[in-house]
C-alpha cells in the first residue's frame, strides 16, 4: 500500500464520484417524475409536488458538487502517482476518469 498509496487514494475517489453522479442522476430523475405525475394532480397536490421535486432537485445538485470536487481531487491525486511514478496500472485511472466526464454529458 506505501508504494502505491497516491493511486490506491485516487482509485477510491474516481469510484466515490462515480457513485456520486450516479446518485446524483437519480435525484433529478426522481424530480423530473414527480412533476411530469404532477399534471394530473390538484392544485394542492401540485403544490406539494413541486415543493419535493425542488427538494430533490437540490439533492441533486449537492451530489453533483460533491461528485465533481472528488473527481478533482482524484485528478490531482493521479498526477501525484504519475510524477512519483508508483507502479500501477497505467490505463484504469484516465479510463476510469474519463468515463466520469462521459458520464457529465448524459442528461437525465
Amino acid at each position: 500500500m506505501g508504494k502505491r498509496k497516491y493511486f490506491t487514494l485516487s482509485l477510491l475517489l474516481v469510484i466515490c464520484a462515480l457513485c456520486s453522479d450516479f446518485a446524483s442522476k437519480g435525484q433529478f430523475s426522481k424530480s423530473t417524475i414527480l412533476l411530469g405525475r404532477s399534471f394530473t394532480m390538484s392544485e394542492a397536490d401540485k403544490i406539494q409536488a413541486k415543493i419535493e421535486s425542488d427538494e430533490l432537485s437540490h439533492r441533486g445538485s449537492v451530489f453533483h458538487y460533491i461528485g465533481i470536487g472528488l473527481a478533482v481531487s482524484s485528478f490531482l491525486f493521479w498526477i501525484a502517482s504519475e510524477v512519483r511514478r508508483e507502479p500501477t496500472w497505467r490505463l484504469i485511472l484516465p479510463v476510469l476518469l474519463g468515463l466520469y466526464l462521459l458520464m457529465q454529458l448524459i442528461m437525465v
